[in-house]
């Protein structure tokens, strides 16, 4: 790993607050122009530095959006998302985004403030303390550090953008105390460390060919980790003529219409068993996660050969033991791979994924079967989607189309309540042009309402479904299922309507699937933020 200093444009003798100068470099050499996040008393430095630079705040109602929204964008985007937070409740309350996209593996970068240097660890009650802010935060990031040196500074940024650019993408954490942020200094120069992600070793890629040349009925299985090798991934399968299954993460990387995309099928036991059978599985970034199998933790039992690539060496082994695993990046290495197959006539692959999507559409409940028929006939190419839990979007998972990937948001890993309104806030920010439509139930909804200030503010073009069965539907029959009596899972928003118009929304309400498939083709066409309730009798 090589060190180099690049200096900073500013004019000599220049004298920056440090928060100013964070913000500064961050905008001057890391292309930082979005940040999501609440002012306070604690963190103004910050705020002072991300006027300076001209670079935008976004502000949520609550740290939790600020995060959400981080993430949303970022996946739009495809860059970290940053967090300009104070300390104590604005971490804890942003705690639960950052494990999100932990779970996932998606870049943030979470820049907070701290109590003072000379309270750090004494707790005597200065206002917003933690016993450990950092320690609070490391166990959901790749690093969380407190800095009281601001020299260090330079050196941790470069180090977390080295994560979310070279290897597995996880969130980051830094905690500066407040009176180090008012601190004068001279502007930061960026510290270049130089980071490549792995490559594959040239054994292990020969193994992977002389294996995929000789495969009889392949299966590819592809996670977000290949959210940025749609087009290596589309070659692979076209050259094997294999079907590729997609997690959720990676939903849109290979064209929902294109004829060897099986979708997001990977939690029906017949799909997973078909899988089982083949002779040989390439899996490509992703942990196959109980979440992506929902199979009650059984990972799969794959009889044939596995073809594994990752960029986190520690996966590869993990719910399989590979025949070869390749530790780099997805699309260098899927690219020296299908360099040197050999093409090979179709077979059966079409068929297979057919099989296997219009299998997921028959044990589709049939009360959601009308509710996705309209959605999917009035969903717009372009469109972003965004989904939170419950239960028409869990059958929307496989049900609605992607064209393309980095479009399709929804929360996997953690299974947050109320995360889909804020990412949508977050990937219209990053694409305002395009529409981005939400679904999400009455329960879930709640956790997140006040987010519809932060849209209406912003003119985002946001059609947000709301399916309102008055409670927590799935709870509901989780506790049937196990015969307990049923508690806590009757809520209601009471007037959903009222509430969104309170906001500045355009709403309105629907009974039948038909009348849902007018009011998008409508609200579709719209600008400014549209809320349809479904009223779920």
């Amino acid at each position: 790993m090589g060190v180099s200093n690049q200096p900073s444009n500013q004019p000599p003798g220049t004298q920056l607050r440090v928060g100013e100068a964070i913000i500064d470099l961050l905008a001057r050499e890391y292309g930082v122009d979005v940040v999501f996040g609440i002012p306070g008393v604690h963190n103004i430095e910050l705020y002072r530095g991300l006027h300076r630079s001209g670079v935008r705040a976004i502000s949520p109602r609550h740290e939790q959006g600020a995060g959400f929204m981080a993430d949303g964008w970022s996946i739009v985007n495809g860059r970290p998302g940053v967090c300009v937070l104070i300390s104590g409740p604005g971490i804890t309350n942003v705690m639960t985004p950052i494990a999100q996209a932990y779970h996932d593996s998606r870049p943030m970068f979470v820049l907070a403030s701290t109590t003072p240097t000379n309270a750090l660890g004494k707790s005597f009650g200065p206002l917003h303390d933690l016993p450990d802010q950092a320690a609070l935060a490391r166990s959901v990031c790749a690093f969380s550090e407190t800095v009281t040196d601001p020299l260090q500074l330079p050196a941790l940024i470069e180090r977390a953008w080295n994560i979310f650019t070279s290897a597995r993408p996880r969130p980051v954490h830094i905690a500066i105390p407040m009176d180090v942020l008012e601190q004068s200094c001279e502007p930061f120069t960026r510290v270049n460390i130089s980071a490549a992600k792995p490559v594959a070793e040239a054994r292990d890629i020969n193994r992977a060919i002389e294996i995929l040349n000789s495969a009889l009925d392949p299966v590819i299985i592809a996670g977000g980790g290949a959210i940025a090798a749609s087009t290596q991934l589309i070659a692979l399968a076209e050259i094997l003529d294999a079907p590729v299954l997609l997690t959720g993460n990676a939903k849109g990387v290979v064209p929902s219409s294109h004829r060897l995309c099986a979708g997001n099928c990977l939690v029906f036991g017949r799909v997973q068993r078909d899988i089982e059978a083949a002779d040989v599985v390439i899996v490509v970034g992703t942990e196959l996660s109980d979440t992506d199998l929902y199979n009650n933790g059984r990972a799969l039992n794959l009889a044939g050969k596995i073809v594994r690539i990752d960029i986190d060496h520690e996966q590869l082994t993990r719910r399989t033991t590979p025949t070869v695993g390749l530790v780099g990046d997805a699309a260098q290495t899927l690219q020296a791979i299908i360099s040197r197959l050999k093409p090979r006539a179709q077979t059966n692959g079409e068929t297979r994924a057919r099989t296997w999507r219009e299998h997921a559409r028959a044990k589709t409940n049939k009360v959601f079967v009308p509710w996705l028929t309209a959605i999917e006939a009035e969903l717009p190419s372009n469109a972003i989607v965004a989904l939170d839990s419950t239960q028409l979007a869990y059958s929307a998972h496989w049900w609605l189309p992607a064209v393309q990937s980095r479009s399709w948001l929804a929360p996997y890993g953690f299974g947050t309540l109320g995360c889909a309104l804020p990412m949508a806030i977050g990937a219209s920010v990053a694409a305002p042009s395009r529409p981005v439509l939400v679904i999400a139930g009455d329960g879930g909804w709640l956790f997140t309402v006040a987010e519809m200030a932060a849209a209406k503010d912003l003119n985002c073009k946001i059609v947000f479904v709301l399916w309102d069965n008055s409670g927590y539907e799935q709870i509901r029959d989780s506790f049937d299922d196990v015969k307990a009596p049923q508690m806590g899972v009757d809520v209601s928003s009471h007037d959903p309507l009222m509430i969104a118009r309170g906001f500045g929304w355009s709403a309105s309400e629907v009974t039948t699937p038909e009348q849902l498939s007018v009011t998008l083709r409508d609200a579709f066409g719209r600008t400014g933020p549209q809320f349809i309730r479904v009223q779920v009798k």
